[in-house]
């Protein structure tokens, strides 16, 4: 694949990723999963810190969106882009409520708070659109080629692709980016799927929550299992003796 746009502008769309049979059978369980979450935090607290319409890493709660984040296309994008030690950092399911604005709707990095810039990606994002996007519905927003700049700059000139429903836009994690406002009646969803170099720590340890390995080692390797801090100096060196001795 070639990824002209995306080195150039910070972001790059691919069509007709998913079925639409596929797009409705995300969204319905992307629904159950936000409302689940309600109930397991509370939606008046998740309002207080601002996680009002975002599911955290619905893969944990349905292995159904395993396959968003690990299937032939992403990791084709992934290898040709950070290698093939990278992690999974993050999987959000983003929700735009009719007539909101969403709580991510202003310019920000999805490595946050970082002000440098890198000779190559460091992390990338499949972005996995359910609904159209546009700027009617807040659509996704970026400023592009600013993933070539250390700091943010209002002054610089923003778009808002227009993007069909089953697309996946591929972004620099470092391009700033944000939600828009929702000024329809429908809710606007998407599924995003973060990838970094495995020396940049995963927004949840994937290794806890998922306790074991599975027989896939190219799978363990992007959950981080690979990549994991030690606990001790002993369990370090367990880790690389049992590596010689495979």
């Amino acid at each position: 694949m070639k990824y002209q746009q995306f080195y150039e502008k910070g972001y790059q769309i691919f069509e007709n990723i998913l079925k639409p049979e596929e797009i409705l059978n995300y969204k319905q369980i992307a629904f159950n999963i936000l409302k689940k979450q309600e109930n397991e935090f509370g939606i008046d607290k998740l309002k207080l810190i601002n996680e009002k319409d975002m599911i955290r890493s619905p893969f944990l709660y349905n292995e159904k969106f395993k396959d968003l984040f690990y299937n032939q296309f992403a990791m084709k994008v992934v290898e040709d882009i950070l290698g093939e030690y990278a992690i999974l950092s993050l999987q959000n399911g983003i929700v735009v409520s009719p007539n909101q604005n969403h709580h991510q709707s202003f310019f920000h990095r999805d490595i946050i708070h970082q002000e440098f810039i890198s000779s190559t990606p460091l992390a990338i994002n499949l972005y996995y659109c359910l609904d159209d996007y546009n700027e009617k519905n807040g659509g996704t927003t970026f400023i592009p080629h600013s993933h070539k700049k250390e700091k943010l700059n209002l002054s610089d000139k923003c778009e808002t692709p227009e993007v069909k429903a089953g697309s996946v836009i591929l972004f620099d994690s470092m391009v700033f980016h944000k939600a828009g406002t929702n000024n329809t009646d429908r809710f606007r969803c998407g599924i995003n799927n973060m990838y970094t170099l495995p020396f940049i720590k995963q927004q949840i340890n994937y290794t806890i929550c998922l306790k074991k390995k599975t027989n896939d080692s190219k799978f363990n390797r992007l959950m981080g299992f690979e990549s994991r801090e030690f606990l001790n100096v002993k369990d370090f060196r367990n880790y690389r003796l049992k590596r010689i001795q495979k």
